[in-house]
């Protein structure tokens, strides 16, 4: 019974681990390391969670992994980078590097912006997560959170123009 379940889990919600290892790895590899730890952890402590919170344990799961990942990587002193050398070759130029620092800034922005909606309305936070970074439809989403869908797109409304009266010169800018 256990393993039929944890087979159900690991088929319907490991592509959702991958990617939001990935999305915060740029590493493919990594990302399924980190993967086979989180439902390894899920194996462990299957009976602790109920079946309905699988999916957003599976999600915190994979956030802190790769928070521990990025703390490891950072105490041995290795560089975290979207493009590594040895995908780059020796054909590292001005213009690549540049390309590369905007990128940086840019996820550096995302984060800020999504820390600062976090702290100011979580519930935007939520909105912002499902359909901006896990790619929800807005009907998904809604259900999701147990509302309509005209109060999420209300929500995801205000969340917008908070976004753009907070932020707006600074995200032009690297547009």
């Amino acid at each position: 019974m256990k393993n039929e379940r944890f087979k159900e889990y690991f088929q319907k919600y490991k592509n959702l681990v991958i990617k939001i290892a990935l999305d915060r790895t740029g590493d493919y590899h990594v990302s399924q390391e980190i993967c086979q730890q989180v439902f390894m952890t899920l194996y462990a402590n299957m009976e602790r969670i109920p079946p309905d919170y699988v999916k957003a344990w599976l999600m915190r799961c994979t956030q802190n992994a790769v928070v521990d990942y990025l703390r490891k990587k950072k105490t041995r002193g290795e560089v975290f980078t979207d493009l590594s050398i040895a995908e780059a070759g020796s054909d590292l130029t001005e213009e690549s590097m540049e390309m590369h620092e905007e990128l940086l800034y840019q996820r550096e922005l995302i984060g800020r912006i999504l820390r600062e909606v976090r702290a100011v309305n979580w519930l935007w936070f939520e909105i912002l997560m499902l359909s901006c970074v896990y790619g929800l439809s807005y009907t998904e989403a809604a259900k999701k959170l147990h509302i309509p869908e005209r109060v999420l797109r209300a929500r995801m409304y205000r969340a917008r123009r908070f976004i753009k009266e907070k932020f707006g010169d600074e995200y032009r800018r690297t547009s």
